[in-house]
């Protein structure tokens, strides 16, 4: 399986994955799945920092992902990238090094991110969202931000400061373990987290406007993935999500290139592998998992799983079995 190495001589929580779902799971509360689009052996890492009910977090990946979740009710996270190579999405809305994410909403959240990216963040729970005088203006604050995740515009020096922030903090508890039993110390860390997390979001642009024409081709891709998420294991193919939709090929083929950057046949075999991976990851024989998500052709297969993951299927079982790390 993948290696999780958790500090133990300090707070900060360190995990290095070689698998997207399992680097999903990382983030605690965050209900979220991960499905990796580009091909190549997965690396990832997180570290983070929980205290006082706010979490603290850097996150990194080498391969391009669909990442999908939804926060608790009532909690606030917003993020900003420290590195984005190449093009992403939030939310159906191209980002940039010059925006923040924010993935509170009522919808959830989905980011695809390009091949290499980081980015450094803060969630504030629930229970320190509704404690007297946490956020400063708090309701106005929150309807301002409306009800869906989004891309925010915001000013450089809020965005760097954000940057330095999140850093800050993983690197000060990492070599000042004493952080944790200081209530001095973490009080006027709450105070900073709280006067950037407003700064950011105060000062921050309306939510990127999402054309009319991308808002419905966003709904039209939200609907495919209804049909293929309703039956995962049914053989569904681009044919048959035309006609569900009663669009033709080239709507299809316009929509998911405008809202996740790859065509719909791409989505459909980039699912059925991380399916499989998945189903190995859970014990699942090679053969059973291959023809179980739809690959008839065991000896291509295998050449291909290797190319989208970094190994073959049978390391990923054997991985599995023999309780081995990467």
């Amino acid at each position: 399986m993948s290696q999780h190495v958790q500090c133990v001589e300090a707070p900060v929580a360190a995990f290095h994955c070689a698998d997207a779902q399992e680097q999903a799971a990382v983030l605690p509360g965050w209900n979220q799945a991960y499905w990796q689009l580009s091909r190549g052996a997965f690396e990832g890492t997180v570290r983070a920092v929980t205290f006082d009910t706010i979490y603290v977090f850097i996150e990194s990946a080498n391969r391009a992902l669909l990442q999908r979740g939804h926060l608790a009710h009532g909690s606030l996270a917003v993020a900003v990238p420290l590195r984005l190579d190449g093009a992403a999405r939030f939310c159906g809305s191209a980002c940039t090094l010059d925006q923040a994410y924010l993935y509170s909403g009522r919808d959830g959240f989905e980011f695809c991110s390009p091949a290499d990216h980081q980015v450094a963040g803060v969630a504030l729970s629930p229970e320190f969202m509704s404690a007297p005088g946490a956020i400063p203006s708090r309701a106005d604050l929150l309807a301002r931000l409306g009800d869906r995740a989004h891309v925010r515009a915001a000013h450089p020096h809020a965005l760097e400061s954000m940057r330095r922030l999140v850093c800050g903090v993983v690197e000060a508890f990492s070599s000042t373990p004493e952080l944790v039993e200081n209530r001095h110390a973490r009080a006027a860390l709450k105070d900073a987290i709280v006067a950037n997390v407003c700064e950011l979001l105060e000062g921050a642009g309306s939510p990127a406007a999402m054309p009319m024409q991308l808002r419905a081709r966003w709904s039209l891709v939200a609907r495919a993935r209804e049909l293929i998420d309703a039956a995962p294991h049914e053989p569904m193919n681009v044919a048959r999500l035309c006609a569900a939709l009663e669009v033709s090929r080239r709507t299809l083929q316009y929509c998911f290139q405008d809202v996740l950057g790859l065509s719909p046949i791409a989505y459909l075999r980039a699912l059925r592998f991380n399916g499989a991976r998945r189903a190995l990851l859970g014990g699942s024989a090679v053969t059973d998992a291959a023809l179980d998500w739809g690959f008839w052709h065991l000896g291509q297969f295998a050449a291909d799983y290797r190319q989208m993951f970094g190994e073959l299927p049978s390391a990923t079982a054997q991985r599995l079995r023999g309780g081995s790390v990467r």
